[in-house]
């Protein structure tokens, strides 16, 4: 053990797995501020401690890191949860029931916003239509976003607002469903949902900073001491997005750290927002601007996800590239050129083309590029692009809690064929490709116990399939614990500061009633956090 300075704080009697090779396990941690600054047996940590010194007796309970979201949308979460939550909709007129209700809730509302619907779970799978939502209001605009976030529906009187009629052409990127007659259905898929987005008003400094603040006290109850979160999207709305985040800085109100991934689409805003990262790379100590994000592609559940071959069951699609490859290539090089980080949604193997490909050039005409590229889902792959993955050292950012969802239909998408190498989390970790765990909340749940168990089992939630969905591609319980840990970590360039209870890193750390890498999987859905801490600052907890 090395000697400390004097601990400002000491945690004793617990069981306390480090994630450090040198020292794996211990029972007792010193802090001193916000730094870890030992670790070691109980004997030698409460001999460190002064008058002053705060202690706390765990009484056998368990001490992991904190839990690091490799990717989400924190404000779209919080949104969420103040909008129409359509989670629980089995049909279409479920749907609508969820949506008058919430109008009589809130008469006041000048748009009516909903997200979480999932075609794939109604009685019949059909995607609702500006008909349905008609039902709802015919005076107020609706945006009902599935729960995916690439295929939206909205109502006439969204439709009247946005200009689409019969004759409008489809974005670069989207497309805008029709009847056979040429009338729009109301269901935008892709960059066909900004056509409506755009009219609807920015949130101001203070709905963002409200949005935050929700979604942020979830989070770290569950034991989430970083988020990755894709808040930034565009310079249209970049000023106000960036002042709530440091207001809430400046006043203490953020309880987690939080690395902004930024997705601009164009050359022009992505030059932007390069010259604002270099002139201010952080907006105080836990909120840090982080990569560009980039869509490749669209969702494998509303099939805009872009494969190589057309979808099984619905042949008459391949999916849709959202980018040309030359546009991507350029936006990467762009960023490889300021040694900015880049993580690119792909979810389709013909999107992993696309996106190795973009890498792999940009590597090589920019020797000084030392950031980590990274690939957010990397879900439907051939073995021929994992083995590029590992030798062009691209780092997979993987979503354990897609499964329980996915694995009801990804065959009939794609084939058992093309399934065999798909969620091919195991096969990364042999071939040597580092992975980081996340959710895309709020597509699904950010609860990492959840993602933690959905790597393990490769079940649903209700144990099916018995063995596991592809069980080769099962993760041991500590795999899965370090994915969303040091995994995570990694792929943020954040190594040295976190992912590892260790000397001279942050002490940020989650208290648990039992070991997540001992018990049944099956309580990791069950078990709630004691408390979390983020440098030494706590405990948050319910």
């Amino acid at each position: 053990m090395t000697q400390p300075v004097i601990p400002t704080q000491i945690f004793y009697n617990a069981r306390i797995i480090t994630l450090d090779p040198a020292q794996p396990r211990a029972e007792a941690m010193a802090l001193t501020g916000e730094i870890i600054s030992a670790v070691g047996s109980n004997e030698e940590i409460r001999a460190l401690a002064t008058e002053e010194t705060k202690s706390h007796d765990l009484q056998g309970q368990v001490v992991i890191p904190g839990f690091n979201d490799s990717h989400m949308h924190l404000i779209h979460l919080g949104q969420f949860m103040d909008g129409v939550n359509l989670t629980t909709a089995r049909s279409v007129t479920d749907l609508i029931r969820l949506g008058q209700e919430y109008v009589e809730r809130n008469p006041m509302k000048a748009w009516i916003l909903g997200r979480g619907f999932n075609d794939e779970t109604f009685e019949i799978k059909t995607l609702p239509t500006k008909a349905d939502l008609d039902q709802i209001s015919q005076t107020v605009p609706i945006l009902f976003t599935r729960v995916c976030g690439h295929i939206a529906v909205v109502n006439s009187k969204a439709l009247e607002q946005t200009g689409i009629t019969d004759t409008t052409p489809n974005p670069a990127g989207g497309s805008i469903d029709r009847y056979g007659s040429g009338e729009a259905t109301g269901v935008l898929r892709e960059n066909a949902i900004d056509l409506v987005r755009t009219l609807i008003p920015s949130p101001t400094v203070e709905d963002l900073k409200h949005a935050i603040r929700i979604a942020s006290q979830a989070a770290v109850s569950l034991g989430l001491t970083t988020v990755q979160s894709n808040d930034l999207h565009g310079t249209r709305t970049l000023i106000n997005r960036l002042e709530a985040y440091a207001q809430l800085e400046e006043a203490g109100e953020l309880p987690l750290r939080v690395d902004l991934q930024s997705t601009m689409p164009t050359p022009e805003e992505l030059k932007c927002y390069i010259e604002i990262r270099r002139n201010r790379p952080s907006l105080g100590n836990k909120v840090t601007l982080g990569p560009l994000k980039l869509f490749a592609d669209g969702s494998l559940g509303g099939r805009t996800a872009a494969l190589t071959h057309p979808y099984a069951d619905e042949p008459g699609t391949s999916g849709m590239a959202i980018f040309s490859q030359e546009e991507l290539d350029e936006l990467v090089l762009i960023a490889a050129q300021a040694n900015l980080p880049v993580a690119i949604h792909a979810i389709g193997d013909r999107a992993m083309d696309m996106v190795i490909d973009s890498y792999e050039k940009a590597k090589l005409a920019e020797e000084g590029w030392t950031a980590r590229p990274r690939i957010i889902h990397a879900q439907i792959t051939r073995y021929d692009q994992l083995e590029r993955l590992a030798k062009l050292g691209i780092v997979c950012d993987i979503q354990p809690i897609f499964v329980p969802t996915d694995l009801h239909f990804v065959e009939a998408r794609v084939g058992l064929d093309t399934s065999q190498y798909s969620y091919a989390w195991k096969t990364m970790a042999e071939l040597g490709i580092h992975t980081a765990g996340g959710s895309d909340c709020p597509v699904e749940s950010c609860n990492p116990l959840w993602g933690m168990h959905a790597a393990i089992t490769r079940q649903d939630q209700e144990g099916y399939p018995r063995e596991g969905w592809h069980p080769k591609e099962r993760l041991s319980a500590e795999e899965a614990l370090a994915l969303f840990t040091k995994g995570s970590a990694y792929a943020a360039h954040q190594e040295e500061l976190k992912g590892s209870l260790s000397v001279g890193k942050l002490a940020d750390f989650v208290v648990l009633p039992e070991d997540p890498t001992e018990v049944n999987p099956e309580k990791l859905l069950t078990m709630k956090v004691t408390a979390t801490y983020v440098g030494g600052t706590g405990p948050h907890t319910i």
